[in-house]
């Protein structure tokens, strides 16, 4: 009875383990992703901004890359940290915003775009179900809305802009 029950374990860990989806780049993962999430345009995001419905934009940069230059209303949760915090009270409160529900709309952004559908996809995975990721990132709002931006350049330690130092190169 035991080598049976050893047997049927050994299976079960084999077919759980081959189902495992493996990437030979992350860019195979970026268009995994791609499959499974949604993007917003630029332009649909600063409706959304202008709009009456309620959402939450997460920056999902490294504080060095956030504070030179981020989207107004946006809250820096760096992609390593998104899964720790997104469903935290404590962290939301320290910033002064509600915390999303799950049904609520959560877009994120990055600095070109493939950070945030990764992140989206996490968010997904999490439970959340309205979520969207900034098609082609930070670059591409700076480019179409080069006045709409904030700064927090205090937060660097009082020196000017710094080149951003790598947060996993996307």
């Amino acid at each position: 009875m035991k080598k049976i029950v050893f047997a049927i374990a050994i299976l079960f860990a084999i077919v759980a383990c081959s189902k495992q989806e493996k990437f030979a780049s992350a860019d195979d993962m970026v268009d995994q992703a791609l499959k499974e999430i949604k993007l917003i345009t630029a332009e649909e995001l600063h409706g959304l901004m202008n709009g009456e419905e309620i959402y939450t934009l997460v920056d999902v940069r490294q504080p060095d890359e956030h504070y030179p230059g981020y989207i107004p209303g946006s809250v820096n949760i760096p992609r390593g940290s998104l899964e720790f915090n997104v469903s935290d009270s404590t962290y939301w409160e320290g910033v002064g915003l509600y915390m999303p529900l799950p049904d609520e709309k959560i877009v994120v952004y990055d600095q070109k775009g493939k950070r945030g559908i990764l992140a989206a996809q996490t968010l997904q995975k999490l439970g959340y179900t309205n979520v969207f990721a900034l098609k082609e990132g930070w670059k591409k709002w700076e480019l179409t809305y080069p006045d709409i931006f904030e700064k927090s350049l205090e937060k660097l330690g009082g020196g000017g802009h710094e080149a951003p130092k790598s947060g996993g190169g996307c």
